[in-house]
């Protein structure tokens, strides 16, 4: 079997470890964004002498239907691409074209799928294995398994429990596509679409999001996005990792504001009264602690408040 992998993501290096050594690895396909530490996967394939092709948006297609005919794959699979994939390509392979989603598809199609599903509270998530089609996420999933997600997860340490249980599934999805071909499973969750991430969804509302809503998207944006958006002292503050306190906060009291600052930790109450104590944020002095932040005189009753954000473009890829 001749298999290329289309992926800018880490997480891919064990499948093409794997892949390489029983000698089904034909190529793999990056990207122009490929940066930080995904950039081993250029370097392992240097290493271990694999056909590595870096492609841009705008030439992609053409590159890529050169590529196919030169070495006439059986299956392409995607784990973590960045880019559309059109037709030309993904009806090429003779045993399909498939790519990794982290949901139970058709649940939260689109990009960063942990990200929202973290924010949202969601107490579970998945990974799915779908043909690739004209749409984004909306080919037949052919293999699914549920993870449950773990209370108080950051984005980063859910995405490596996904990409282990992706990489098994690779691993066994492709043993049984030598036996016999894939049938679509049944879809059993309503159907929801996600936009890439903007500055505005990560932003903390303290006038009408709760503590619990607080802090899945600190956990969410911890750390590919550089934490959750606020203000404090009219400077502009990630928050890094929060935790839930027992216990309500005290009445009249503007969500945002500190309502204890001593040895035990930095205290906020949220809009529905119960406190969050911040634990880690980024300041423009540098990554602090709450403790450190009290210790340099935050103290009760000073806000943090939503401010007015510059929009920036945000990209996990």
């Amino acid at each position: 079997m001749k298999i290329i992998l289309f992926s800018n993501y880490r997480s891919s290096l064990s499948v093409i470890d794997y892949f390489n050594t029983i000698g089904y690895l034909s190529a793999v396909v990056s990207t122009d964004k490929l940066r930080d530490n995904h950039l081993e996967i250029e370097s392992f394939c240097k290493i271990k002498n694999i056909h590595f092709f870096k492609v841009h948006k705008y030439d992609l297609e053409i590159h890529i239907e050169q590529l196919f005919a030169e070495i006439q794959p059986d299956v392409a699979i995607m784990f973590g691409f960045s880019y559309r994939i059109p037709a030309s390509i993904y009806e090429f392979p003779l045993l399909g074209f498939y790519n990794i989603h982290y949901s139970m598809l058709p649940a939260y199609r689109g990009p960063d799928p942990i990200f929202w599903q973290i924010k949202n509270g969601e107490s579970s998530s998945g990974v799915s294995i779908h043909k690739v089609d004209e749409g984004f996420d909306t080919g037949n999933v052919v293999m699914q398994k549920v993870i449950p997600f773990i209370p108080g997860e950051t984005w980063a340490i859910a995405d490596g429990r996904h990409g282990i249980t992706a990489t098994d599934m690779i691993l066994q999805f492709i043993e049984q596509l030598n036996q016999m071909p894939p049938h679509p499973i049944k879809e059993i969750n309503p159907s929801s679409n996600y936009t890439k991430v903007k500055v505005e969804d990560l932003t903390i509302d303290w006038n009408s999001q709760t503590a619990a809503q607080i802090e899945n998207l600190v956990n969410a944006s911890n750390p590919v996005y550089g934490g959750a958006i606020t203000t404090f002292r009219k400077q502009p503050v990630r928050i890094f990792e929060v935790s839930p306190v027992d216990g309500k906060g005290q009445a009249g009291v503007f969500p945002g504001t500190i309502i204890h600052a001593d040895g035990s930790g930095l205290f906020v109450q949220c809009v529905d009264d119960h406190l969050l104590r911040i634990n880690i944020l980024s300041l423009n002095e540098g990554v602090l602690s709450g403790f450190k932040l009290v210790a340099l005189g935050a103290g009760k009753d000073e806000r943090f408040e939503a401010g007015q954000l510059v929009a920036t473009v945000l990209d996990v890829n």
